[in-house]
């Protein structure tokens, strides 16, 4: 009996070797979703501060910030620090004043550093899925809601495009500080304009490296050699961000 055998030009080995690709990065999208649907939304107990620097100039920074910022002179009595994923160096302060001391220490580190260092006011973030919008609600208006419910300031709430499946039903992704986001989950809905849109709290995400979508590490310390940075991190298809997706 012959036996034949399939003979696939370059075009079509192309194309296959592009398809498993794809699959690959499916694969890959798909693990760091599942783990992070268990991951629990605490609210810090401690604000942050960042410092950005060269690596071996951190010691150096952070003696002279001890040296010259008195930090009983703006409230705060402890002070605890950290590495962060990053590398950076990451300042705690708790307290129920701690936000605002923390907005002081970065304005002071940002004076005494001036451009030797990146200092930065990083805050736990939360995602919303607003549903069932109604046609002439923008995004904009969607923000100042979520920022007035929560008590947060419209500058720190994100939204992406008002998503609208085939039968009108509209939804929109909004991300904002986790206290806010929490707080308006509790409420169930929020007035935006005349009606009332019902709000999902979205699970946290898993530490998830934007470089090649594997979690456990970030970009800075990606050592892997895939780059699928064109890649959307949720679907792992490219030619559009996540926010779109």
């Amino acid at each position: 009996q012959e036996v034949w055998t399939k003979v696939v030009g370059r075009r079509e080995k192309k194309k296959e070797k592009e398809e498993q690709r794809k699959q690959e990065v499916k694969k890959v999208v798909k693990a760091e979703r599942k783990e992070g649907r268990g991951a629990r939304r605490r609210i810090p107990n401690t604000a942050a501060v960042t410092i950005t620097a060269d690596r071996g100039q951190y010691k150096d920074l952070l003696a002279e910030a001890k040296r010259k910022i008195n930090l009983t002179g703006i409230g705060i009595e402890k002070i605890k620090t950290r590495v962060g994923a990053t590398g950076a160096l990451v300042l705690e302060i708790p307290g129920e004043e701690r936000g605002k001391q923390a907005d002081m220490l970065a304005e002071k580190l940002k004076e005494v550093l001036t451009d030797r260092a990146k200092i930065s006011r990083p805050q736990k973030m939360g995602e919303l899925r607003l549903k069932g919008m109604e046609i002439s609600t923008s995004e904009s208006e969607a923000a100042e809601a979520v920022a007035r419910v929560g008590g947060c300031q419209v500058g720190d709430v994100k939204t992406g495009k008002i998503r609208e499946a085939w039968n009108n039903y509209r939804t929109l992704w909004v991300q904002c500080p986790l206290a806010a986001a929490k707080k308006t989950a509790e409420a169930g809905s929020i007035r935006i304009g005349w009606t009332f849109t019902k709000v999902e709290l979205l699970q946290a995400r898993a530490l998830q490296c934007l470089k090649c979508l594997e979690r456990g590490h970030v970009q800075v310390n990606c050592k892997n050699n895939n780059d699928r940075r064109a890649n959307c991190y949720r679907c792992g298809e490219p030619g559009h961000l996540a926010r779109d997706c």
